[in-house]
């Protein structure tokens, strides 16, 4: 190949990467539209979005499942799967992120707060069986799934330290209370900011995952 030939491909590969750098600008704009009120401004709104991440990232102190002292198999795994399809109730889009005990025992693994906060929420829901929600100092929302058990019986409205074991990691949920067994050990961890008056809008917790297990207590 020439040089000029070799000038021009150089020249479309720019092209094309400025091309889907613009797609994927004008898909974000277009999804971040499509959740602003009709006569909101979208610019204000999208610093407003991200301020209240900024706020996220800054009250994250630990990952939500410590490491075993004791048992070095006793660990977990993650993926993301933000947005996959989920059936049970009707199809739905997944609002978390699943972290999977790689020993399938329910009742082993502990589950600790992310960051200080209160509690908010506690107890059976259908689709998230036994769970847990802390509203942090910033505001946000942390939604913990799945649950086996409870360290101790939370009243909404009780502080919460990061850190602090909130109960044990299982298998509940896809039914009536009580029901287990619908899937493998896993806690559903899952992030909402406060974006309106009376709106909140999830977020991909994958990325802080991954930023915490470098944050990892030990039990």
């Amino acid at each position: 190949m020439n040089s000029i030939r070799r000038i021009a491909c150089m020249l479309l590969a720019v092209l094309l990467l400025a091309c889907l750098i613009e797609g994927q600008l004008l898909w974000l704009d277009g999804i971040l539209t499509d959740q602003m009120p009709a006569d909101s401004d979208t610019g204000s709104e999208f610093e407003k979005y991200e301020t209240l991440l900024d706020g996220v990232w800054e009250e994250l102190v630990c990952f939500p499942v410590p490491e075993s002292e004791t048992n070095t198999a006793a660990t977990v795994s993650f993926e993301n799967t933000w947005h996959a399809e989920r059936t049970y109730g009707g199809t739905r889009s997944h609002e978390g992120i699943d972290i999977m005990a790689d020993l399938d025992k329910s009742g082993y693994y502990p589950v600790l707060s992310m960051m200080d906060g209160t509690v908010e929420k506690v107890g059976w829901l259908e689709k998230g069986g036994w769970r847990i929600g802390v509203r942090s100092d910033n505001g946000n929302y942390y939604y913990y799934a799945h649950l086996h058990s409870y360290v101790k019986e939370w009243q909404t409205g009780e502080r919460v330290l990061a850190g602090e074991i909130l109960g044990y990691m299982g298998d509940s949920g896809y039914g009536e209370e009580g029901t287990t067994e619908q899937f493998p050990v896993h806690l559903h961890v899952g992030i909402y900011i406060p974006l309106g008056a009376d709106q909140e809008t999830a977020v991909n917790p994958y990325w802080m995952l991954r930023y915490l297990e470098e944050r990892k207590l030990s039990f």
